[in-house]
């Protein structure tokens, strides 16, 4: 007598728009959590620092440590989306999965980074110019409508004392280098590719931006974020490598940042 063959029930794994959204925003919301428990224990760190005339440097310095400090918690809350990352932007193969966590990133960057294919520096020169004029111009159009509607955020104020309260070097490291990277790797490099898997190009682009945008959390940076956004995403599709949205935001922190420096 033959033996019937049991049947092996498969089940679709995010098909819902919550499983859907769970598996997208999951590394944000650990990214932010990380980031924040990071913040807080640094400023514990800082102010418990048992030093004479530590409390009153720390007063006298205060915007300029909040900034370090925050540059310092971005890239602690990127180590726990490397490997994110790495399934979402390594994506030729280039990359050894038996390595250790911090040697396939290594490679990658070594790699991918500049894409897998020949180099297109012309191509990226053009996403850096690209930066930094538009950073001009949407900071211009965001500070003239904020100006006509008489809407500037009090947190807004409160970042951007924060923001140029440091040195022209220490502003180029913190928001020309260590923000755009780490913010790249998390917004385009793990939530836009994770969203492409399930909606089409430019919804996943809108969607992404927005979530930029909100991520600065006060209305200026909001609307110059998601604009931004819409455009670095953009670049990345035009090159096809994580270098172009990096070189991208990099210049135009650094255009924006520079400017307010000398004007």
């Amino acid at each position: 007598m033959q033996r019937k063959r049991k049947e092996v029930k498969i089940t679709q794994k995010r098909t819902t728009f919550f499983q859907k959204a769970y598996y997208i925003l999951k590394p944000l919301v650990i990214y932010m959590l990380v980031k924040t428990l990071a913040q807080l224990l640094l400023v514990m760190t800082v102010v418990s620092v048992p030093l004479g005339g530590a409390a009153e440097f720390v007063s006298q310095n205060y915007n300029q440590i909040n900034a370090v400090i925050n540059g310092i918690a971005s890239l602690v809350g990127v180590i726990f989306l490397v490997g994110d990352f790495l399934k979402e932007a390594a994506v030729s193969g280039e990359v050894d999965i038996d390595a250790g966590m911090a040697r396939q990133f290594a490679a990658y960057m070594k790699n991918g980074f500049l894409g897998y294919e020949k180099v297109n520096a012309l191509g990226l020169a053009v996403c850096a110019i690209f930066g930094a004029v538009s950073s001009i111009a949407l900071n211009a159009a965001v500070s003239y409508g904020l100006e006509l509607f008489q809407s500037v955020s009090e947190r807004y104020a409160n970042v951007e004392q924060i923001q140029y309260s440091v040195p022209l070097w220490l502003g180029i490291v913190l928001y020309g280098i260590i923000a755009p990277f780490a913010e790249e790797l998390v917004f385009r490099g793990v939530t836009y590719n994770r969203m492409k898997r399930f909606y089409s190009i430019p919804r996943s682009i809108v969607a992404t931006a927005l979530i930029f945008g909100a991520f600065h959390a006060n209305l200026p940076q909001f609307l110059y974020g998601t604009c931004m956004g819409m455009l670095i995403a953009l670049c990345y599709e035009k090159e096809k490598c994580f270098a172009a949205p990096v070189i991208f935001h990099m210049a135009a922190n650094i255009t924006v940042f520079a400017l307010s420096m000398v004007i």
